[in-house]
């Protein structure tokens, strides 16, 4: 028995430096802040807030229209007869259905330029990130959303980021 004990004991003092050994550095980024805060990612995200711009206000010109349309409605329900609610409660209807159809197309839109113009962008920041580790001896770094806590002091983010611009 006390034969096994001392070759566990060697073992576990052997195992111990391995261990310590495979655990590496870990990082952890922030990739919407690295990308957003970018030359390339405020240029890219420029350009497609000016593309819609003129589109987005005049849907929320729309939207206020249709809250006004409402309150009105609200308002004069009394004092209408009932075909002239019907009438206009029809009307408003119609006005909100094609609200809802013009912020969907338009999101959808959004969504698809933003996509086009920033997925090359996060390509190149991935291979950024993968060479940023592979240089600084990273075993893992880790987005932080995914992660619940951790020390600042392992945020790689503006390194990267400064990595990123300068490979424009």
């Amino acid at each position: 028995m006390g034969v096994l004990f001392r070759i566990m004991i060697v073992m576990a003092v052997l195992a111990v430096p391995m261990a310590a050994q495979a655990q590496g550095k870990i990082g952890v980024i922030n990739l919407d802040d690295a990308m957003s805060n970018s030359s390339a990612g405020k240029s890219a995200l420029g350009g497609l807030k000016a593309k819609f711009e003129s589109r987005e206000k005049a849907l929320a010109a729309q939207g206020d229209d249709l809250k006004k349309m409402q309150d009105e409605l609200q308002k004069k329900s009394v004092a209408l007869s009932q075909d002239a609610m019907k009438t206009k409660a029809a009307d408003f209807e119609g006005k909100a259905r094609k609200y809802m159809e013009d912020r969907n197309k338009l999101q959808q839109e959004e969504q698809q330029a933003q996509q086009s113009v920033l997925q090359p962008l996060l390509t190149r920041l991935q291979k950024v990130v993968s060479d940023y580790a592979a240089k600084n001896g990273y075993s893992v770094i880790l987005e932080s959303h995914s992660v619940p806590y951790f020390d600042p002091k392992l945020d790689v983010t503006a390194a990267v980021q400064a990595e990123f611009d300068k490979g424009k």
